[in-house]
């Protein structure tokens, strides 16, 4: 049988109506003759009761130094939460299931507690629920080390769990669900009418998520390209099929255009290039670009072109001038 990776986000495990979404996409797999493997964020954000950063909070209001190994070991736990719950979700359903700590699915990672890298995955755990015909619910952002410590992985770290365990248990598809249908080729909040691409290459996704994008971290993608695992971004709370991220890019001219915060009331508009037009097109591509700021009136502080990425620094307050203006130019 196919084994298939779904990875739920906070938001998607938040509230109960939400995991009935989610559990939606789970039944789907699994009717469709998979073996499928979830996994799960911590439930909601800050201020829900088993959100990461509330359980911080906890731990924080009791005085005293931080410990990194207590900091990690209550930060595991709402992860935990959100796999024993899933996994009862699924079995009301009438489907079997398993919940899992990312330990007892054979995650063995690095001694850096709070941002601790995956060095090997035992895929036998989750495999020998898989054989008992168990959906399997995996903690995610979680492992342990060689000592048995219990290690969290950082910003992303749901993320990267379900790619390097699909990667581990030779996968046939992962799939990340969050909130939005897929990649789009910029914030909608700054243009609505934003196209949400089909699909985009490993190295334009990378570029985008280290750029500013927040749809997927970039230990994810560097995971995905590692194992030459594509991947697809979907939403909890629709049907489509969302985007595709792999070896083959799109036919738009630019694939996306990022914003990250710098200083001093700065920001950085990098602008992605298709990956096939930029080694033919990239000197054409930045010239278009640097027009269409300048036709724009946006006060560039700085400025940089490096292979399918260009840069510009600009003041905050013309962000989403700048934003709009190198969209229209090109999908105008």
């Amino acid at each position: 049988m196919a084994i298939v990776v779904q990875k739920f986000g906070g938001t998607s495990v938040r509230t109960p109506e939400n995991r009935k979404a989610a559990l939606k996409h789970i039944l789907k797999a699994r009717d469709e003759g998979n073996d499928v493997v979830v996994v799960v964020s911590a439930m909601g954000r800050k201020g829900d009761p088993y959100a990461t950063d509330t359980l911080i909070q906890l731990l924080e209001s009791q005085g005293g130094p931080e410990c990194p190994k207590k900091k990690d070991l209550i930060m595991s736990c709402g992860e935990i939460i959100s796999s024993a719950v899933m996994a009862a979700n699924i079995e009301a359903s009438g489907v079997p299931a398993e919940a899992m700590t990312g330990f007892q699915a054979g995650i063995l990672t690095t001694e850096e507690f709070g941002n601790a890298d995956i060095i090997n995955i035992n895929p036998q755990p989750v495999l020998e629920k898989l054989k008992q015909g168990k959906v399997v619910v995996v903690a995610g952002f979680q492992g342990q080390t060689e000592k048995g410590e219990i290690t969290t992985l950082g910003r992303g770290g749901s993320d990267t769990t379900a790619v390097v365990l699909g990667g581990y248990l030779k996968a046939d598809l992962v799939e990340i669900y969050t909130d939005v249908p897929g990649v789009a080729v910029t914030d909608p909040r700054i243009v609505p009418e934003a196209p949400f691409l089909s699909q985009i290459s490993f190295k334009e996704m990378l570029a985008l998520a280290e750029n500013g994008a927040k749809v997927i971290h970039p230990r994810a993608v560097k995971a995905a390209m590692s194992f030459n695992m594509p991947f697809r971004i979907k939403s909890t709370f629709a049907d489509g099929e969302g985007t595709l991220v792999g070896p083959m890019g799109n036919d738009y001219p630019i694939s996306g255009i990022s914003v990250k915060e710098a200083e001093d009331d700065l920001s950085v508009i990098s602008v992605v290039y298709n990956e096939s037009d930029a080694a033919v097109n990239a000197v054409a591509i930045s010239e278009k670009i640097e027009s269409l700021l300048e036709a724009a009136n946006i006060p560039v502080k700085n400025r940089k072109a490096v292979a399918n990425i260009f840069c510009a620094v600009v003041p905050n307050n013309y962000v989403q001038s700048a934003v709009r203006a190198v969209f229209d130019g090109f999908y105008g």
